[in-house]
């Protein structure tokens, strides 16, 4: 290594010796020579180490600029996260009537600041086989309910039902219609305005017709021929609940619901009064009719209501006038419903019209659960999963309007048995079958016995 530097030393003296100038032969040149290369070279070290300095200097700058940048565009980063955060939809799925107003199950929380929306609805789809008819599957049913909740004192309500596929499918047999759609204006527990497309309050069935609700597949006779179900009216009126307190009594609960509507046309028959269902754009004459319904509820799951039906269904001034009775009593776990209905039709001179329409049914539900299907497939993971037996009668009698060769008056009755499994309480299987029997013109089965079997789903 020494060896290697002392031959480096060698070849720089070399070098500076002979690069000297002519004439540079004394040793004073040398030593002036040598002093100007120093001058020279501390020089141009110092300027060196200012541009170094300086491009310290400049990093320090452009350090403290990058991290005013990133700091910058974290904050509009987490500004941006904010604005997301506040204009995303907070949805959640509360469960089936759990929302604050309509049937649907998933609330959607605005984050706007004017109100929550409920989406949701229900779906079926049934076979039947019944004596001297082919069977068949039937998608009956798929309805969707929206409501909305703007303000605490504004609500609105809604559901649409699509029967039999729609209007558009092969055979046109099937339907898209309003079954309500409605607003609220709040008032107070006593009194609250409605108006809208409203679910006539009628008996208790036209107002818990979906078919996650019901334990039985077809809905009673009355329900379809005495109390048109689904009935819709345009018109507006009241509602409202009363909890009065009696000493140390406090379970007591009332509820009403009163409007004025357009009201039943003359399109029924002694078939029933389905086809007196009207529209929901015009009336067939000048005068509104008057329905209600007042439901008393001494108890829990105890309540007994009362309906009236009074209007003018022509342009001659007859009207049509019913009256209801229901009942829903519970004891443990058995149901009892109750539902009669009658109807009263004024005739014009000289005019055969059914002048009456009545009809009832009965309808027990027991509801249990062994526990040994507790770890079978059809208790695994459901919390509260129920099977029911349901035994049903059903009875209709609908004066003659003498359109056929008989006078006598048509009736119906039905016996329906039947069990269902629900695994939660908005989704059911139901099995039943019907023993029928008509006099005169047939109802709805006539004399024809068969099973049906469906499938329901509320969400």
């Amino acid at each position: 290594m020494k060896v290697l530097l002392r031959s480096v030393c060698v070849v720089l003296f070399l070098t500076i010796f002979l690069s000297w100038p002519v004439g540079a032969e004394t040793i004073e040149d040398i030593k002036v020579m040598m002093d100007q290369m120093k001058t020279d070279y501390e020089t141009r070290i110092k300027e060196l180490e200012g541009k170094v300095e300086a491009l310290g200097v400049q990093q320090k700058k452009d350090s403290a600029k990058i991290s005013e940048v990133a700091t910058k565009h974290e904050e509009q980063v987490a500004q941006i996260e904010q604005k997301i955060e506040n204009t995303a939809l907070d949805v959640e799925y509360v469960g089936r009537d759990k929302a604050p107003v309509g049937r649907g199950g998933l609330l959607v929380k605005n984050p706007f600041g004017f109100g929550n929306v409920s989406v949701g609805g229900y779906v079926d789809l049934e076979y039947g086989d019944f004596e001297n008819t082919n069977s068949a599957f039937t998608q009956h049913r798929w309805v969707i309910n929206i409501g909305a909740f703007p303000h605490e004192r504004l609500r609105f309500n809604s559901e649409l039902e699509i029967e039999y596929g729609g209007p558009n499918v092969p055979n046109a047999d099937g339907e898209v219609k309003v079954e309500q759609a409605y607003v609220d204006y709040m008032i107070s527990n006593p009194i609250n305005l409605r108006a809208g497309a409203i679910l006539v309050p009628f008996g208790r069935y036209n107002l818990y017709h979906d078919s996650d609700l019901q334990n039985l597949t077809d809905r009673p006779i009355m329900a379809k021929d005495i109390i048109p179900t689904t009935w819709t009216e345009a018109g507006a009126g009241i509602f409202g609940q009363f909890n009065p307190v009696f000493g140390t009594y406090e379970d007591l609960d009332l509820k009403y619901e009163l409007y004025v509507v357009n009201g039943l046309d003359a399109g029924f028959s002694d078939t029933g009064l389905g086809g007196g269902r009207p529209g929901l754009k015009a009336d067939n004459n000048d005068d509104k009719s008057v329905v209600g319904r007042l439901a008393v509820s001494p108890f829990l799951n105890q309540e007994f209501g009362v309906s009236g039906y009074w209007g003018e269904y022509n342009t001659t001034n007859d009207d049509i006038a019913g009256v209801g009775l229901d009942a829903l009593t519970t004891f443990g776990p058995f149901e009892l419903i109750n539902e009669y209905a009658y109807f009263s039709v004024e005739e014009s001179d000289n005019v055969d019209v059914a002048n009456f329409f009545q009809g009832a049914y009965s309808q027990l539900n027991y509801h249990f659960w062994p526990k040994f299907l507790d770890h079978s497939f059809l208790g695994r993971g459901f919390q509260d999963p129920k099977l029911t037996l349901v035994g049903r009668y059903d009875w209709v009698l609908i004066g003659d309007d003498t359109d056929s060769s008989s006078s006598d008056n048509n009736e119906e009755t039905r016996w329906t048995m039947g069990i269902n499994y629900r695994p939660i309480d908005n989704f059911v299987f139901k099995l039943e079958y019907q023993w029928n029997q008509t006099t005169d013109e047939a109802l709805e089965r006539g004399d024809n016995n068969g099973f049906l079997t469906s499938v329901a789903i509320g969400f």
